[in-house]
């Protein structure tokens, strides 16, 4: 009798933790979320039934995510030639998004900050277009790579929460592709708006889970890599913002300059059925002009505005 009420009472311990995890609150809007039917890479996806939010949980641990972020984890072919075609693609995608910024009142030029800036290609375009750039990169390889082209020491190694407080705020504070990164997005947000002067702009650029390739790809997506541990919505972003203190808040679906040979790059890292494949096929067939030839061509993000309220 003993035994058959500890094993009901188990039972139940285990029916109302099941129900429990089924009903884990989203990390944005404290609503249930429910389990989606796939995983990324073995991590099981939640979606939040409110504003859409998708995240990891549980989420990689430090040292699996530290096996990811690797001198090899941006993309690109040895070589000279390889790196200066990829860095000039890099370099039209950042003259896009400093025409976003300068098309707002008061965002032409000032103190701004890349966070995530990479091998330095975004700060390199800053500079010419007026502004006193400085970057923030998690990875040595690539800030001290970063600082060569910029012939001096511009950027700082480590995250927001070791970046040291500059002097003075900044006018502008830009990341593309890192909040889908961080481990909480809100308090990254919120470092973002303590390093803004009051009214100064965020330049956010993320995966959407509205744009045309999440929609047409589901499960399959690009995106849904193991690093990335949140999938937002314009609605998401939206609310992750205001949670952080900005509000006028644009939000607009991204673009971003390519190629064949690096679109071909990217499926090859990161494969989707039949479309790897597919793609693998057709740059053995595509001549080399045309594989290299730059195009602008619908992203699978978002470009997000937001000033500090």
């Amino acid at each position: 009798m003993n035994n058959a009420t500890n094993f009901s009472h188990g039972s139940l311990d285990l029916e109302f933790a099941s129900r429990a995890a089924e009903q884990a609150p989203c990390p944005l809007s404290a609503s249930p979320s429910r389990r989606l039917p796939f995983s990324n890479h073995g991590y099981p996806v939640r979606e939040c039934r409110s504003c859409g939010l998708r995240f990891l949980d549980p989420q990689p641990n430090d040292a699996i995510l530290s096996s990811i972020y690797t001198a090899e984890y941006f993309l690109g072919e040895p070589g000279q030639d390889a790196e200066e075609r990829v860095s000039a693609l890099k370099r039209a995608t950042a003259g896009l998004y400093l025409r976003r910024l300068r098309s707002l009142p008061d965002t032409a030029g000032g103190r701004l900050l890349e966070i995530g800036c990479g091998r330095g290609e975004f700060l390199l375009e800053a500079r010419a277009s007026g502004y006193d750039a400085f970057g923030l990169e998690i990875s040595s390889h690539a800030a001290t790579a970063a600082n060569l082209r910029l012939g001096s020491e511009r950027v700082s190694t480590g995250t927001v929460d070791t970046f040291s407080d500059a002097a003075e705020p900044f006018d502008v504070v830009a990341f593309a592709d890192v909040v889908e990164h961080v481990r909480d997005p809100v308090h990254f947000l919120r470092r973002v708006h303590a390093l803004l002067r009051p009214r100064g702009v965020a330049l956010l650029i993320t995966p959407s889970l509205a744009s045309w390739s999440a929609r047409v790809l589901g499960r399959h997506w690009m995106e849904y890599k193991l690093e990335h541990l949140f999938y937002f919505t314009p609605r998401s972003v939206r609310l992750a913002l205001e949670r952080s203190g900005f509000d006028s808040i644009a939000i607009t679906p991204n673009a971003k300059v390519l190629n064949l040979d690096y679109i071909h790059q990217h499926f090859q890292r990161f494969p989707v059925p039949l479309i790897s494949p597919m793609l693998g096929f057709a740059s053995k067939l595509v001549p080399t002009r045309l594989a290299y030839h730059p195009l602008i061509l619908p992203a699978s993000g978002m470009a997000v505005t937001a000033r500090r309220a």
